[in-house]
């Protein structure tokens, strides 16, 4: 499992309307998840600000994919996943973060809703078959 936590920098990015991943990270955003996808893993945990669209969080997931034999990789002669599960990370009512699971770490979350702290509220996965 890789954790992407990439600097938004600073208190600037909650000025933005929409924090786009691939032009206000640097490096860009979207080339360090294809690379851990592809040189490591497709477990990834992405760290986000609150004002990520949720469209360039599933388009993410689109590149995934898995050969026959398990392997892990990205490429159009494979299987595209397209899966990925979101998480809203709030601080009482108030959205804080987002989290966003790829590859395997997708459906592994609390299972016990008794156990699921008050400050993260789970969204439903985010399937683009």
């Amino acid at each position: 499992v890789v954790f992407l936590s990439p600097p938004w920098g600073g208190i600037d990015y909650a000025k933005s309307r929409d924090f786009d991943i691939k032009t206000m990270i640097e490096p860009d955003g979207v080339e360090i998840f294809q690379l851990v996808a592809e040189k490591i893993t497709q477990n990834i945990a992405y760290f986000l600000p609150k004002n990520t669209p949720v469209s360039q969080i599933l388009e993410l997931s689109r590149g995934l994919t898995r050969s026959r034999n398990g392997s892990e990789g990205l490429g159009a002669q494979k299987k595209d996943l397209g899966v990925c599960e979101v998480e809203l990370v709030k601080r009482s009512t108030k959205l804080r973060s987002i989290m966003a699971y790829y590859g395997d770490l997708v459906g592994r979350g609390v299972e016990d809703d008794s156990m699921m702290s008050n400050s993260v509220e789970a969204v439903d996965a985010c399937d683009k078959t």
